[in-house]
């Protein structure tokens, strides 16, 4: 069996197609994960250097997701790969201690919300925060909460800022049109996944 036929058996076990490909004319770097479109749908498209090698570390096709790993010298890099509601995804994924789906996940989970009830939307995570309240402040109606970089925006219904920085969102709709929908009942504190403390985070092509 081929490296190739290897991964692309383990990727369809979670349901999805993957094609492996020879790394673009400008790629520098070792390993570029995308997910790309053709007519049959949606695919995984993983580029690779001569000598580079990903590995499966870990599959779970229950919940449509895996561990990808890549090493470069002595680092392990390692990816999160599967569906998220409607669309698949791929994310960098940061710290040592990730040998599973599991714990991939949790690495991606913003420390800020450790032990806190929490709603997730894409990249972003949602807090409750009852001791907010307007004062003052200026909410915007219907305003986008990006992290920039080509990627596609959140729709927040309210929103409070400080200093140019989201912060807050309130009562009323999240929506994303790769999403579901969410509904937030009060002030809500805004915290993005710490997929960009993964040092190889520039390997990943994909944006939500």
């Amino acid at each position: 069996m081929t490296t190739t036929e290897y991964l692309c058996r383990h990727f369809s076990r979670m349901g999805a197609r993957l094609k492996v490909q020879a790394p673009g004319v400008r790629q520098g770097e070792k390993v570029r994960i995308d997910v790309g479109r053709d007519r049959d749908g949606e695919f995984f498209d993983v580029r690779c250097q001569d000598g580079i090698v990903p590995e499966i570390l870990d599959v779970r096709p229950a919940s449509r997701h895996l561990v990808l790993m890549v090493r470069d010298g002595d680092d392990k890099n390692k990816f999160l790969l599967g569906r998220d509601e409607r669309h698949w995804f791929a994310a960098a994924v940061p710290g040592d201690g990730v040998h599973d789906v599991r714990t991939a996940i949790a690495s991606l989970r913003p420390t800020e919300v450790e032990g806190r009830r929490a709603i997730r939307q894409g990249e972003w995570f949602f807090a409750p925060a009852p001791e907010v309240h307007e004062d003052a402040r200026v909410i915007y109606r219907n305003e986008p909460l990006s992290r920039g970089g080509g990627s596609k925006p959140h729709i927040c219904e309210q929103m409070m800022t400080s200093s140019g920085t989201a912060v807050m969102v309130s009562s009323g709709d999240v929506r994303h049109r790769d999403h579901k929908t969410i509904h937030l009942d009060g002030w809500h504190r805004v915290y993005m996944n710490r997929e960009r403390f993964a040092k190889h985070a520039r390997q990943i092509a994909f944006l939500d």
